[in-house]
């Protein structure tokens, strides 16, 4: 009898302790984060703000664990990785998954934003929630996004300078994809398609002439400063680029958003607003320093367009665009045109509230 009651009383006791809120609160869950940049750059700095916000706004109930320079898992593979479970959270880029997102890459098409980079991620993410052909593929991808990307304007980076816009022409030139290879046909350069990580040894070695969609602070942090001496913005009338990659941002399954609690859940949508507003407005600041501080130590000159080079890059521009709407089309994606002026239309919303 006594042996019983000793059992009931240790059951209990074991059963208030599970029971207790600060016991529950002491357990943790660590996310790994897949990052395809070093820690030592300025998107290292946002990504660690990101994590030690969750940690401290979760009550240390999640901790975020660190993978640097693709690590964990390929920049390139980061849509499998974080559905395979590798990882919890990845930087998807689109034009990495042409066949997963012919929507969502419609995002980068080129003059896809202007100078307001918050304006840019807030129009993405008002794209990704209420368009709802982008909203559906998304749905079937079973993603969330947690962190927006912008690249900023993304200008061609070479070692030796173009005196007009037309010296591209039959050039082997680096991309990221998407509308750009169709941009960059039009301006009668070879497009190749290339991730971030290859292209320093690239055009160290001489495989390719010139870097496209070179975004200055994304190539901050992989050195491209060092392998190219000339810098050409390419941009049209009234803006300081063409655009560049918008259709990006480090994602979470649905699923396992969906299993965390409601107030977790709220708690990263918050964090995402701040987070867009932070990293926009620190890379309009940054990119202006990083670009003084590359004249000064790397001793690159940065050239913009000619009138003359503004209207052929507006006309090349324009015809790149149409040619991908009217693939994408064929491919039977109706509506893309309808994505795009969604993206436009609020890009144009946000512009004006900011």
């Amino acid at each position: 009898m006594k042996r019983d009651f000793l059992k009931m009383m240790g059951g209990l006791t074991a059963a208030s302790i599970v029971g207790t809120p600060s016991v529950l609160a002491q357990s943790t869950t660590t996310w790994k984060m897949a990052i395809p940049v070093a820690e030592k750059s300025w998107f290292g700095e946002m990504h660690k703000w990101w994590g030690s916000e969750v940690e401290k706004r979760s009550g240390g109930r999640i901790k975020v664990m660190y993978f640097w320079s693709d690590s964990l898992v390929k920049w390139a593979d980061a849509l499998p990785g974080i559905k395979s479970g590798i990882a919890d959270l990845a930087w998807v880029s689109s034009t990495y998954f042409p066949a997963q997102f012919p929507y969502y890459m419609t995002l980068d098409q080129i003059f896809n934003f202007g100078d307001d980079y918050v304006a840019g991620m807030k129009a993405a993410i008002d794209t990704i929630e209420n368009q709802p052909d982008l909203k559906a593929e998304i749905s079937r991808e079973d993603i969330v996004i947690l962190m927006p990307h912008i690249s900023g304007h993304a200008p061609v980076g070479t070692k030796q300078q173009l005196g007009s816009v037309r010296e591209i022409k039959g050039k082997t030139l680096r991309t990221y994809g998407g509308a750009r290879i169709e941009f960059y046909k039009a301006l009668d350069a070879n497009p190749v398609f290339m991730p971030f990580g290859d292209m320093y040894a690239a055009i160290d070695r001489g495989t390719i002439d010139a870097l496209g969609d070179m975004a200055i602070l994304l190539s901050n942090a992989f050195k491209l400063n060092e392998v190219v001496k000339h810098v050409h913005f390419f941009n049209t009338a009234g803006v300081k680029g063409n655009g560049g990659a918008v259709a990006s941002g480090f994602f979470m399954t649905g699923s396992k958003y969906r299993a965390l609690p409601a107030e977790i859940q709220s708690m990263l949508m918050q964090l995402r607003s701040e987070y867009t507003e932070r990293y926009g407005k620190s890379l309009m600041e940054l990119e202006s320093n990083i670009m003084d501080d590359w004249k000064k130590r790397s001793r690159i000159v940065f050239h913009t367009s000619s009138p003359e080079d503004e209207k052929f890059m507006q006309e090349r521009g324009n015809a790149a665009n149409e040619l991908l709407f009217k693939r994408q089309e064929a491919a039977g994606h109706k509506n893309v045109r309808a994505v795009w002026a969604h993206f436009q239309e609020a890009r144009k919303k946000y512009e004006v509230k900011r």
